[in-house]
């Protein structure tokens, strides 16, 4: 550097010309934040920088009229090595000061932002990546880098940041914003759905209806119904539904979709896909409908309705595919009703009876209205019945009183009527037990007994095996008296 005033070379860390005492001003481009520190070393050193250039202006007049003294040479060679350590000082507390701004992420991502305000997006650039490597998971200094990335950087960086935002915070808006911009771009269709298709704010994937591929969706549901339904397929945005109805999967060579898909009575596997007008296909969707539309008829009831005097089963038979329910206390069957599923006997009294066929669609058929009435002529009541096999019981030690009562625990054995029944000509009293505990909560055991309607002698009843076709259920009885002697089935106790 040459002195202004006289030319002279001026040596490096000098602040004032050896030739003539110009004070030389070295002008640097600081940010506010280090001019601010540089301006104070100033204030400090300014009145002692003055006093010393002062003095050796003095030493140099002296020096050219001839008058200089060895004296005055040291003195300038001191003035001159304390104006070299002071500006020494100054300069490294100057780096000192950059420095710490160079490392402090805040003090970066403030600088980035002042240059993106003003669209300075290069030299923002700098700052926000000193940031962001000063403080990487900050999501504030990552959308600044994105920002600038997104106008100034390479691609692969722009992405890779906003997947990194991204895995932090799935809802942010200017990483789904820059990702889309940059595949709408490029054309990358595929990325551009399957990023969208991942976003969880609606508002941001509503900017771009055009671009996304969702699965059909089915006017009607999954399910069994009664009638024919006129099946409607609809898509989020413009393009081509294929679709399949054999269970095959569909693609751009199927049937394409233009008028709504009539069932009739029938299964129906419908498989579809959507392609927009991109070329980006969908998930697929599947439908699965059965339609039934045959009413069903009327269910057959043997035996005909009339007065009994044996124990008699009633027997059911309805139409394929449909499901039998029936009531006994005059009000009309729904599919909440009982369901019939085997033979049962028929009760004691005169009961009414209606019987009713629903199809697997739930369509309903006509009904059938029986009456039965039994009358066994028994020479024991059902409760006369019941005190018999208590007794019996008792003598057996299976219960310790008529209550029930059991000899270990609180609870007690309850024994409630079920139905009368045949066996080998015999004809019998059911009784099924189970166990109630003081709180009134009763459970079955798994035991039955029957008691002969004509004499009260008790069995204790298992059931051997029910019958092939259902047709009896209790087709192969086994009675065994109380005091344990057992016999075959076919055979009636003495």
């Amino acid at each position: 550097m040459k002195c202004p005033r006289c030319g002279n070379e001026i040596k490096d860390g000098m602040l004032f010309c050896e030739n003539c005492g110009e004070e030389i001003r070295i002008v640097q481009d600081f940010e506010p934040e280090i001019d601010g520190i540089v301006t104070g070393f100033d204030n400090v050193s300014n009145v002692r920088q003055e006093k010393v250039n002062t003095q050796i202006r003095e030493g140099l007049e002296k020096k050219s009229a001839g008058s200089m003294g060895k004296r005055n040479l040291r003195r300038r060679k001191r003035l001159i090595w304390t104006a070299g350590v002071a500006g020494f000082l100054l300069v490294v507390s100057l780096f000192a000061a950059i420095g710490m701004l160079f490392r402090n992420a805040s003090y970066q991502y403030r600088r980035a932002m002042r240059y993106i305000e003003t669209g300075a997006y290069e030299t923002a650039l700098s700052y926000a990546e000193r940031a962001v490597r000063l403080s990487p998971d900050d999501l504030d200094y990552l959308s600044a880098y994105v920002m600038c990335l997104s106008r100034t950087g390479p691609r692969e960086e722009t992405i890779s940041v906003c997947e990194r935002i991204l895995e932090a915070d799935a809802s942010n808006e200017l990483a789904y914003r820059t990702l889309a911009a940059i595949y709408e771009e490029e054309g990358d269709y595929e990325k551009l759905n399957g990023l969208l298709l991942s976003c969880p704010d609606e508002q941001i994937v509503s900017s771009y209806p055009a671009y996304v591929a969702k699965p059909p969706e089915f006017s009607y549901e999954s399910g069994i119904y009664d009638e024919a339904i006129s099946l409607r397929l609809s898509a989020n945005t413009g393009g081509t539904i294929y679709y399949t109805m054999d269970g095959t999967e569909p693609d751009e060579g199927s049937q394409v979709y233009a008028s709504p898909i009539y069932l009739e009575s029938g299964s129906y596997q419908i498989r579809a896909v959507f392609v927009n007008e991109y070329g980006v296909s969908s998930e697929e969707a599947e439908g699965n409908f059965y339609v039934d539309v045959t009413i069903p008829e009327a269910p057959q009831v043997t035996p005909e309705e009339g007065s009994y005097t044996r124990p008699t089963l009633i027997t059911v038979k309805g139409g394929e595919n449909c499901r039998i329910y029936y009531t006994q206390d005059g009000s009309a069957p729904t599919q909440d009703s009982a369901e019939y599923t085997a033979p049962f006997p028929m009760p004691i009294g005169q009961t009414r009876f209606r019987f009713i066929c629903f199809s697997m669609a739930g369509a309903a058929g006509e009904e059938t209205q029986v009456t039965y009435s039994l009358d066994l002529h028994a020479s024991l009541s059902i409760e006369a019945a019941r005190n018999r096999l208590l007794v019996e019981l008792m003598d057996a030690d299976v219960i310790q009183d008529m209550d029930g009562t059991v000899e270990t625990g609180t609870g007690h054995y309850v024994y409630n009527y079920r139905y009368a029944i045949t066996v080998d000509g015999t004809d019998y009293y059911l009784y099924r037990e189970y166990y109630e505990d003081d709180a009134g909560n009763s459970a079955g055991t798994g035991t039955d007994y029957v008691v002969d309607i004509m004499n009260g002698t008790c069995y204790k009843a298992a059931q051997d095996g029910q019958a092939e076709d259902g047709s009896d259920p209790w087709d192969g009885i086994i009675l065994q008296r109380l005091d344990s002697r057992e016999t075959d089935s076919g055979e009636t106790p003495e």
